[in-house]
């Protein structure tokens, strides 16, 4: 009989928490419902409450590096001349220094002989004003003697440069950038030898676009970054903007003034200019993958008790991931930045 006695008390029992059970699920169901509704159908985002803050509008723009002082040297008129010997590109030179050899000896040979033809031709005009002074000639002699005294100075210029000239001679301390002639070539005259750039002053050179170039001026802040991964961003400023519109490409040319310690940079290496065109103390700034652009317009997804609402905005500038929208938010917004293309009108959302 025990056996059957534990039987009957452990069904009591089961029977008993089986109604209690059942007696739970009944008493409200709607509960478990409702937090389907809200939370198993929402959708998964992340947002970012929008604040005003500083925000700095910087132009990017490609550049390459000269020198200040640059200058090309030209092979010497009206002769020209055999190469007999050319300096190395990349090499370092000073001012005044011979960095070729286009038949200099002939051309150091024509220079003394026109010194001399300006020292006769001085001697020349001396005696001409005595005897004018005297009586023992007229006014027609020394007039002639004056011209014939200048034009050996003329000779005597034009004699000069050409030796300069056959020598390449550097007109400022700096580099060698680069050279159109070689060893044994003959140079046609006035062709050019040589480029010279100096070191201690170099200008990123860049193009800014016929749009942008309104809102630029000298003495705006700049910044120079080579191209290389890891380069080091070098302040400068705009020395010069042309005033003139390059009609090709519709383009204007600005210089940026670069310093270069310890002349670690070099004329013809390529790099990015930033430029500093405005700064804004309380923008409002999203992630640009916060912004939507639709057919209908660019806008932003705003979280509103819960549930996504498209709002329509207007676009200023912007920095790399960031943008600042200039209407259509304020101050205190949550706006969806990861997820924005997963809702729509009304969804609701979790974060």
């Amino acid at each position: 009989m025990k056996p059957q006695y534990l039987t009957l008390a452990g069904l009591a029992v089961t029977a008993a928490l089986l109604a209690a059970c059942g007696g739970e699920k009944k008493e409200d169901p709607s509960k478990v419902k409702k937090v389907t509704a809200d939370t198993a159908n929402a959708v998964s985002v992340v947002t970012v409450v929008v604040h005003p803050r500083a925000f700095e509008d910087w132009g990017t723009y490609s550049a390459d590096l000269r020198g200040a002082d640059d200058a090309v040297l030209t092979a010497p008129a009206p002769g020209g001349g055999r190469v007999n010997k050319v300096t190395v590109v990349g090499a370092n030179v000073t001012k005044g220094q011979a960095l070729c050899d286009i038949d200099a000896e002939l051309y150091g040979a024509q220079l003394k002989q026109a010194q001399a033809a300006v020292e006769l031709a001085k001697g020349e005009l001396d005696r001409a004003k005595n005897n004018v002074a005297q009586g023992f000639v007229g006014e027609a002699v020394l007039s002639k003697a004056e011209l014939d005294y200048q034009a050996a100075r003329v000779a005597l210029l034009q004699s000069q440069r050409a030796y300069e000239s056959s020598r390449c001679q550097a007109p400022f301390s700096g580099v060698l950038v680069s050279r159109s002639i070689e060893q044994f070539q003959t140079a046609a005259p006035g062709t050019p030898t040589l480029r010279v750039a100096g070191l201690s002053r170099l200008e990123a050179v860049l193009s800014i676009p016929e749009s942008e170039a309104m809102g630029y001026k000298e003495g705006q802040r700049a910044e120079f970054r080579l191209l290389q991964e890891g380069s080091s961003a070098i302040g400068g400023r705009i020395s010069s903007l042309d005033r003139a519109v390059e009609s090709t490409n519709r383009v204007v040319t600005a210089r940026v003034q670069i310093p270069n310690p310890g002349n670690r940079l070099r004329p013809g290496m390529i790099g990015k200019v930033n430029v500093l065109r405005a700064r804004h103390e309380a923008a409002l700034v999203v992630a640009s993958q916060a912004v939507l652009r639709l057919q209908e317009g660019t806008v932003v997804m705003r979280v509103e008790g819960g549930k996504a609402t498209r709002v329509p905005v207007k676009l200023g500038a912007s920095k790399g991931d960031s943008v600042v929208v200039s209407s259509g938010l304020s101050a205190g917004d949550r706006v969806i930045t990861v997820g924005a293309f997963q809702v729509s009108e009304g969804t609701r959302v979790k974060f």
